[in-house]
């Protein structure tokens, strides 16, 4: 089988193409005409064979077809036919009576989502399974099950649940010891270092880092290099800022290229040719999945990368330093939008789930909540710890969103009204911090100056309530002061310094 017979599939010139595509039970992924063209496996294919039902079979090719001319990934439509297969079996053993599309019926549906929750699969596992064969019964309910009872429906929420897991970085003392120069140089060439530090300091997917075009390195008019990759994911093009150790990585990077296959000789950063195979086809293929996934776990043993447990660091894998760079970034208090757009995620909610911040940042955030005082200067402490704490984080951040005052902030719930319009100064919900100490010393001296002239005036009744405002201005300041006095963190973020932020501090010099 050709990829020349297989571009029928997506509406070549070969007519009997899909004829030879469609009498096999293997459709090699590496044939298939689609935008992950390049970043599927050798070996892989779409298997028909497993599933036992002729009628089946064919619907679940139709449905290939059609996913795969609508842009699904050869890889996912792997998987998917992997469950329907399942299905099959499942099907073959406990109702073989289920001879037709108009056998599978809604008891039919209850009974083999039963067989799946009572099953020893993991919980991920049959989300994906439910979820494949829903959508392959849908989309194929007028195609190849035409007969299929409308009836015969999974509905959304009998998709088992599966646990999501949250986003786990790397620890310091690991990521510090995997972009060492001197680990580094105990790799095996100059395009594994590269990949290293691709990885370390991109946070790309390992798809989109096998792609990489040659030329994937630009100078902006700024002079700060940049990385342009294909998000194979979302199938589109983006770019990211990159630091200077990267930078000059990605220098020496092409002087080993043009060492090895010339000026000309690959269109791709991170070439490999097929195995067993050499002379013109050099430089037609880049790097595998599977090749960048061994090379990285050797890569730890060699260098004997340790946790601070002083265990081998053997369950790194690629995705893990995506994961570590968007919780390092939620961590480093940069806004969602901007993680979103480094990370290029199609919806915030993905980038959402890195705001779950580790305990180091929600202890600093609470503390910076702590450095405000009331009228009687006197600091306001939240509660830390559990659900309370947060409850509290959560109403501050409100109240300095919504109740924000001139010269501070309301404590007073959102719900609550104030009954004292206009004398903050005098309530015991007023609470301020120093970046309103300016705005406080004009207040102290306008009312010096208004209790001067009600003084004059003899109005007593002004003078004491000045008298009184004047008192709580000058606790506040006092308060301030002792705040200012105490070593703070700073929690400014450049966001063009991000790139360069882990690898400034690092040797430019590398084996």
């Amino acid at each position: 089988m050709t990829a020349n017979g297989l571009a029928a599939i997506d509406g070549g010139k070969a007519p009997d193409g899909w004829e030879e595509l469609w009498a096999s039970d293997r459709w090699p992924l590496r044939e298939l005409p689609h935008a992950d063209l390049q970043i599927v496996s050798r070996g892989g294919a779409i298997l028909f064979d497993g599933i036992a039902q002729p009628w089946l079979k064919d619907a679940a090719k139709r449905w290939a077809r059609s996913r795969l001319l609508t842009g699904a990934a050869p890889s996912t439509m792997s998987h998917y036919v992997n469950h329907v297969s399942a299905f099959s079996g499942w099907l073959a053993d406990r109702v073989p009576e289920v001879v037709s599309p108009t056998g599978i019926t809604r008891t039919v549906l209850e009974d083999w989502l039963l067989s799946i929750r009572a099953s020893g699969l993991a919980a991920g596992t049959k989300t994906s399974r439910v979820s494949a064969v829903r959508l392959f019964l849908e989309e194929q309910w007028q195609d190849g099950l035409a007969r299929m009872p409308r009836s015969a429906a999974i509905h959304p929420g009998e998709i088992p649940s599966a646990e999501q897991q949250l986003p786990r970085g790397i620890e310091a003392s690991v990521f510090d010891q995997l972009i060492d120069p001197a680990n580094l140089a105990r790799l095996a060439s100059e395009q594994h270092r590269t990949i290293v530090l691709l990885l370390a300091f991109t946070g790309l997917r390992i798809s989109s880092i096998v792609t990489l075009s040659r030329d994937a390195l630009e100078i902006g008019t700024d002079g700060h290099p940049y990385l342009r990759y294909l998000n194979v994911k979302l199938r589109r093009e983006a770019v990211i800022p990159i630091g200077p150790v990267l930078h000059e990585q990605l220098r020496r990077q092409e002087q080993f290229l043009t060492a090895t296959l010339g000026l000309d000789g690959t269109r791709l950063l991170l070439p490999s040719p097929p195995a067993g195979r050499r002379g013109a086809s050099r430089g037609e293929h880049h790097v595998s999945l599977k090749g960048v996934r061994h090379m990285l776990k050797r890569y730890v043993v060699i260098a004997e990368i340790r946790d601070s447990r002083g265990r081998l660091a053997s369950w790194l894998h690629p995705h893990r330093f995506r994961h570590h760079l968007g919780t390092s970034l939620v961590n480093d208090g940069v806004p969602l939008p901007v993680i979103q757009r480094v990370l290029d995620h199609g919806s915030i909610r993905m980038t959402a789930r890195y705001a779950h911040l580790d305990d180091e940042t929600v202890r600093r955030e609470m503390d910076s909540f702590h450095d405000r005082v009331n009228v009687r200067g006197e600091r306001i402490a939240l509660p830390v710890d559990g659900p309370l704490g947060e409850a509290a984080w959560m109403k501050e951040r409100i109240a300095r969103a919504k109740q924000a005052l001139p010269n501070g902030y309301c404590g007073l719930p959102l719900v609550q009204s104030c009954p004292h319009p206009n004398a903050c100064l005098s309530c015991p919900s007023f609470l301020t911090d120093s970046s309103f100490r300016h705005v406080h010393e004009r207040e102290l001296a306008d009312t010096q100056v208004l209790r001067e002239r009600a003084r004059q005036n003899e109005n007593v009744r002004l003078v004491e309530l000045l008298a009184q405002d004047e008192r709580s201005l000058r606790r506040i300041l006092d308060g301030l002061d002792a705040i200012d006095a105490e070593p703070s963190v700073s929690s400014g973020i450049d966001v063009i310094d991000l790139a360069s932020r882990r690898d400034a501090t690092q040797p430019d010099e590398r084996s």
